[in-house]
């Protein structure tokens, strides 16, 4: 007989947190290796929004794809879970602080990119898995 796996116990908290955890020190070395990128190269701060924006979403894709690789089903489930989270937290300490920073525009970028990559993580997390 066939695997249910709509039951509730099947949900894998593990695979979410290892996801999460990954697409913040993702993040880390990213900022930290592009922080010192632009302060030891002649290249301009212009770039930085356009450097912030491939960070965050390389961040939520590769953590997507960890966690949905990780739990093995429910690709999607598992790495949306770990974008809207890893999102939510960006909004929490990024502009909780400072909610002048928030704009519609932003937010709906943030949003698509969030969405882009929660389906695009899950998509390829199950991929990787050898049948």
């Amino acid at each position: 007989m066939p695997r249910d796996f709509s039951k509730a116990e099947d949900w894998q908290i593990p695979c979410v947190c290892k996801g999460l955890l990954c697409s913040i020190l993702i993040t880390i070395v990213f900022s930290l290796s592009f922080g010192l990128l632009l302060q030891y190269t002649p290249l301009s701060e212009n770039y930085l929004p356009s450097i912030s924006t491939f960070v965050f979403f390389i961040s939520m894709l590769l953590g997507s794809t960890i966690a949905a690789y990780t739990a093995g089903h429910k690709g999607l489930l598992y790495s949306t879970t770990v974008s809207f989270t890893y999102f939510l937290l960006t909004l929490l300490f990024c502009f909780f602080p400072a909610p002048s920073l928030l704009t519609f525009s932003l937010l709906l970028k943030k949003t698509l990119l969030t969405i882009t990559s929660g389906i695009l993580g899950g998509i390829i997390g199950i991929g990787l898995i050898p049948y």
